[in-house]
């Protein structure tokens, strides 16, 4: 009898413990049916804000010879934020505002977030669905407007579970229903570092294959950066500054004709590189 007595005190904690694992997995949550993390709009929407702009009044007091090297750079990136804004101007609104909403579970497993929006005074219908799968969620943006065309795929792409990583593709427009961009990202949410390639991808596309991608780093003194490539000539443009003080540099081999890196200081002057 003693034995036995002895004995309650490791049988009940066995039992117990079996019992705290037995809850634990009864009551584990899968990923694949917990509500899906949208990717923050960064992943999507390129911030070409963050370059040293025309606006800055360097620019607007010195003649365009003493800012060369600041000037091609910034044509550079402008023409890209130019041939991209009407065509994110819709999809991306769309995007953004589903943040403001709740999603609703659908049979196939699948979360849906819709809402109306309104851009330039044009009513759209927006549904957005995220599914999770084995490794991540995959998302579908849908665009309706009255009397124009229904439920679009205007984009789709791919997150891992952390949103740390993944892809979006973009159609134009509905009148040309083809994949236009291709977009590839990453985010280390802890060092606060990120970037993002926009690749175009169509075929009706002149320079097909021709893409920007940006930089966010932690690197001293240069903390952002892009790389450009021209596809219709195989030209590689490398852009480098300092997001806080404006200074940077420049690396073009056709348009200066050589390897080298050419500088500019916080004003934005043309200056000699120092490593």
């Amino acid at each position: 009898m003693m034995r036995f007595i002895k004995f309650l005190p490791i049988f009940f904690v066995i039992t117990t413990i079996g019992f705290i694992v037995s809850c634990e997995d009864e009551n584990s949550t899968n990923p694949e049916d917990q509500v899906p993390t949208i990717p923050p709009q960064s992943t999507l929407i390129m911030d070409f804000s963050e370059f040293p702009d025309t606006n800055s009044t360097a620019f607007s007091e010195n003649p365009s010879v003493t800012n060369r090297n600041w000037i091609w750079a910034a044509g550079n990136v402008k023409y890209w934020n130019s041939l991209l804004t009407v065509t994110l101007t819709v999809p991306a609104l769309a995007f953004a505002e589903a943040f403001n909403h709740q999603p609703v579970q659908q049979a196939d497993g699948s979360w849906l977030w819709q809402y109306s929006i309104s851009v330039v005074n044009e009513n759209y219908n927006a549904k957005l669905f995220g599914k999770p799968v084995t490794e991540g969620v995959e998302w579908k943006m849908l665009l309706s407007k009255e009397e124009s065309y229904t439920d679009f795929e205007w984009f789709t792409g791919f997150s891992n579970f952390g949103a740390t990583e993944g892809t979006w593709t973009l159609n134009k427009e509905p009148g040309m229903p083809l994949p236009f961009l291709s977009i590839e990202w990453n985010r280390n949410i802890q060092e606060e570092t990120a970037d993002i390639k926009y690749t175009l991808i169509s075929q009706s596309i002149l320079h097909d294959g021709s893409y920007i991608f940006y930089g966010k780093t932690n690197e001293v003194p240069l903390n952002r950066f892009y790389r450009i490539l021209k596809a219709e000539n195989n030209n590689s443009i490398d852009i480098m500054w300092n997001y806080e003080s404006s200074f940077g540099r420049v690396k073009d081999s056709v348009y200066f004709e050589d390897g080298n890196w050419h500088c500019w200081d916080e004003r934005l002057d043309d200056t000699d590189c120092t490593e």
